[in-house]
């Protein structure tokens, strides 16, 4: 089983749309495809695939904030049918990892904002939940936001939890 993490590109961009639409109507409203597509064309900072046996199977992003000591994470995702197989919790910690190596200056805080159904994944993973927000999207769900406290940790301790996420996701993806 192949597993790897790459950079976005722009030739990948109909296979996000894929994936995302893999998402639909649970994870994410169908509105929220154009926001994507958007985002995809204007990027506002790194942005990762997974993949599996090379095919996109998991995509999400970041950017720094320049004026605040903190970057957000964005559109985090892995294809329905790889639900459960720890490439979110692979591409989430090479995700804060990349942040916490690559931000010039460094960052403290990673953020996101995520539904309350998604909201656990991240708190499992470390991250503290600093607000709910009812009707913080605009269409009308609840939002939660997280943080991650960068200080709290090393890149060489983010390393290892990647590592292992990698190497769970393989063994997961080994049996399905």
């Amino acid at each position: 089983m192949t597993i790897a993490v790459r950079p976005y590109v722009a030739d990948d961009r109909a296979a996000v749309l894929a994936i995302f639409d893999t998402n639909l109507p649970d994870y994410f409203a169908a509105s929220d495809r154009t926001w994507l597509a958007e985002t995809l064309d204007e990027l506002d900072g790194p942005a990762l695939l997974v993949t599996v046996h090379g095919l996109p199977a998991a995509f999400g992003g970041y950017e720094v904030w320049d004026d605040y000591n903190k970057a957000l994470l964005f559109w985090g995702m892995a294809a329905r049918r790889y639900h459960g197989a720890g490439l979110g919790k692979l591409l989430l910690f090479e995700r804060l990892l990349h942040v916490a190596t690559s931000a010039d200056p460094p960052t403290r805080y990673v953020t996101v904002d995520t539904s309350p159904m998604v909201s656990p994944f991240f708190q499992h993973c470390g991250f503290e939940l600093t607000s709910v927000w009812p009707q913080g999207y605009r269409s009308g769900g609840t939002m939660h936001e997280l943080r991650y406290d960068l200080a709290a940790t090393t890149p060489d301790a983010l390393r290892v939890v990647r590592d292992a996420a990698l190497a769970e996701a393989v063994r997961r993806a080994a049996k399905a």
